[in-house]
């Protein structure tokens, strides 16, 4: 009887380590709704950005971001994000056109992602008004979902092919 006893016990746990295991691996996706509006967040920043509408970008940052951009200047907060972006429109991107290369999103936890898009850039000049070649990126940005919405909380942008020599 005591054999029965500790067979079971020993069957039963394996079976919910087993059913454990299985339930946790399919929560490693977003449900549709969430990865269409995550997949959503860079046709939308292309479109605004196309539309030099800094405003419309303001919707999608939350007021506590963290924004790294190309130069290397951390930006804290929604404000002094939108107050950059708005002079590089008003300037040097002012003609400038967005493009998505690719977007690879990750998974983190349900209100938790990471974004990796690919962009492109051309139509922007150099601070003196000199045209700049066209050019790509990656942007990373870690998106949260807070109230039903996906919002970005940390962007950090590098630029692909601009190497910087250490030896000089």
């Amino acid at each position: 009887m005591k054999i029965m006893n500790m067979r079971f016990i020993y069957v039963l746990i394996v079976l919910v380590s087993i059913s454990i295991r299985c339930s946790s691996q399919q929560e490693r996706t977003y449900h549709t709704k969430d990865l269409a509006e995550l997949k959503s967040l860079p046709i939308r920043w292309k479109e605004y950005w196309n539309n030099h509408n800094v405003d419309s970008i303001g919707t999608m940052l939350k007021v506590d971001l963290d924004f790294v951009n190309l130069a290397g200047v951390w930006l804290k907060g929604k404000a002094p994000t939108l107050t950059v972006l708005s002079r590089g429109h008003q300037t040097i991107f002012k003609n400038s056109e967005w493009t998505t290369d690719s977007v690879d999103i990750k998974y983190i936890k349900p209100d938790l992602a990471i974004l990796h898009i690919g962009w492109g850039l051309s139509g922007d000049t150099d601070p003196d008004g000199t045209p700049r070649k066209p050019h790509h990126g990656i942007f990373t940005w870690v998106v949260v979902k807070e109230e039903e919405r996906w919002q970005l909380q940390a962007i950090d942008n590098v630029s692909i092919g601009r190497i910087i020599s250490l030896t000089k």
